[in-house]
């Protein structure tokens, strides 16, 4: 599968030597180092995202057929709002690992007031708000530390800390 891609960790030498045939099998590989357990760790952080967005996903779709739009309907729309996800991973990657939040670009609050909209909207709908709450509770917890003029991008702070 050429769109395909794993990764792997261990092992340089045995990586190297196997490496033609890892890529038969799933197009692209991704050596991570030696910690074997690397590869492992990448596979969950790509999890971490992809669950909570597709969860996303399924609660527009819950909230667009409360309204009488289908799943086909919006999907177009979801798969440009995912395809535009990297354009704003890209933009506060940097931003993050220089630890800077400055609201230049966005606040907190913004993301706060956003979020009260989309949980009034579902809860209009109603279909289940779990998760727009759990949302919800990220920025107003950001919010009351006193990041609420920072950029949403600060809410990384907060799940750093636990």
């Amino acid at each position: 599968m050429p769109d395909a891609s794993t990764f792997y960790s261990g092992s340089r030498e045995a990586y190297d030597t196997h490496r033609a045939a890892l890529e038969v099998i799933t197009g692209k590989t991704d050596y991570r180092g030696e910690d074997p357990g690397l590869a492992a760790l990448m596979y969950q952080l790509d999890m971490a995202i992809f669950w909570p967005s597709m969860i996303a996903c399924w609660q527009a779709v819950a909230v667009a057929g409360a309204h009488g739009l289908t799943a086909a309907e919006i999907a177009p729309y979801a798969s440009e709002n995912f395809a535009g996800m990297g354009h704003f991973i890209d933009f506060y990657a940097p931003r993050i690992d220089a630890d800077y939040h400055e609201g230049d670009v966005d606040r907190s609050s913004m993301g706060l007031a956003s979020m009260d909209h989309v949980l009034h909207t579902a809860t209009d709908a109603g279909v289940d708000t779990a998760f727009p709450e759990a949302v919800r509770d990220i920025f107003r917890r950001v919010v009351e530390a006193g990041h609420g003029a920072d950029s949403f991008s600060s809410a990384v702070e907060l799940v750093r800390k636990g």
